[in-house]
């Protein structure tokens, strides 16, 4: 014991497997759980309620805020020598550069066998848990199914000009996989032309896709996940299944240093099974999970 305990300070991004109920004792003497999160607050919410119900003697808190302030709220609190959640849940493009500084663990979890390997770091410092979809959706009171663009290639139609597709500015994951897709020559050319046509910016795909349900514009460049349970709830959107596809992959990762190491160590593992990624799935998120498929059968 006394080994582990030297390993662990002169690496803490070492984590060593405990027995599940080895890990409920501790985290009974931690009694807390801090989340850091680019999801929803209602999402992470639900996430928070299981876990509650299943370990009550933890009191689990979250922070939310969008991809780029909680990526930089981390590098701050690292800066300063302060090291201030347990669990961390973001775009994979995020947590690899947290992972490069050194500030994620090692994951260890039976549960890790449900993903396949392109779905998880080969060191296990993070794990995909769903991901999000790009796609081209639209009003369907402003426009007609038949009207829609089929394609990315047809939001170059003058029609859609001057600030009728709205887009997050910061979809650089978006940006990057119809250029990884479409190469150099035709990826540059569309996104030349796409800037052309005046773009209306916005902040947030989840503002986006109520300001599309609100009328504000006829189409937008979001989240396929986001329209769809817009639309389930009655709202005037839908959605088109474009070629290609774009993935933002959304996962999961142990601080290297967490406070409260096995309550973080409970949470991961929850999230990773397969009660846990039904409640994504329950969210209308497309889970990795290879045993849970995703509730809207176009996703």
């Amino acid at each position: 014991l006394s080994l582990i305990i030297v390993v662990s300070l002169l690496f803490p991004g070492l984590s060593f497997g405990v027995s599940q109920n080895a890990a409920i004792d501790g985290a009974k003497k931690e009694s807390k759980l801090v989340l850091y999160t680019a999801m929803q607050p209602e999402d992470s919410t639900k996430l928070i309620d299981l876990y509650g119900s299943r370990f009550p003697f933890v009191v689990a808190s979250f922070f939310r805020a969008g991809s780029a302030p909680l990526l930089n709220r981390i590098l701050t609190e690292s800066r300063a020598g302060r090291f201030l959640f347990d669990v961390v849940s973001g775009k994979v493009s995020d947590l690899l550069l947290l992972q490069k500084r050194g500030l994620l663990g090692t994951i260890v979890s039976s549960e890790l066998a449900a993903y396949p390997d392109k779905f998880r770091d080969k060191q296990n410092r993070w794990v995909d848990i769903y991901n999000n979809y790009y796609t081209v959706a639209y009003n369907n009171q402003r426009v007609g199914p038949s009207e829609a663009p089929a394609g990315w290639d047809d939001l170059l139609d003058p029609k859609w000009s001057d600030g009728k597709i709205t887009l997050d500015p910061r979809s650089y994951d978006w940006y990057f996989g119809v250029m990884t897709a479409w190469g150099a020559q035709k990826g540059g050319d569309f996104m030349r032309r796409l800037n052309r046509q005046k773009l209306a910016f916005r902040d947030g795909n989840v503002l986006i896709a109520n300001l599309l349900a609100a009328g504000e514009f006829p189409i937008a460049i979001t989240y396929a996940h986001l329209v769809d349970r817009l639309r389930t709830r009655g709202g005037p959107v839908d959605w088109v299944a474009v070629k290609p596809m774009v993935a933002a992959p959304i996962s999961i990762a142990l601080a290297a240093r967490p406070m409260n190491p096995n309550a973080a160590n409970l949470f991961v593992d929850l999230v990773l099974s397969k009660e846990g990624s039904e409640i994504l799935k329950s969210m209308g998120r497309v889970p990795t999970r290879s045993d849970v498929m995703p509730s809207a059968k176009r996703l």
